[in-house]
């Protein structure tokens, strides 16, 4: 058994799955997890989305993006992650926006362990 060449292509590990439902041409849900057979991470997109990387109305994964974002790296109007960042709320570890909570935190209004805002919450 010999191993194989870096040339020669090898399946690529991970799940993807898509509701066969769709609103705007976009899936209900998508979840995707690991890489495609190009090697690159599957990006999740849909209405509510999942995965590693994930973009939708509801996005939830490692990196998301959407109206309502949560992960380790979160951005959206309303975002909750360990870096969070919204345009309306966010809650994380370090949390920007008009109304930001975290350990860090910067907004109009923040609040949390070193909140730095023109309103601090309680």
């Amino acid at each position: 058994m010999t191993a194989p060449s870096p040339d020669s292509p090898t399946p690529a590990p991970g799940y993807e799955w898509r509701s066969s439902r769709t609103w705007m041409g976009e899936p209900l849900l998508h979840v995707a997890f690991g890489s495609d057979p190009s090697g690159q991470p599957r990006m999740a997109r849909g209405i509510v989305a999942i995965g590693i990387r994930a973009r939708g109305v509801l996005a939830i994964g490692l990196i998301a993006t959407g109206f309502a974002a949560i992960g380790v790296i979160a951005i959206g109007v309303i975002s909750c992650g360990i870096v969070a960042a919204g345009l309306a709320a966010a809650l994380g570890v370090n949390a920007a926006a008009p109304i930001a909570y975290g350990v860090t935190a910067f907004g109009f209004a923040a609040g949390g362990l070193a909140p730095m805002g023109w309103r601090i919450l309680p």
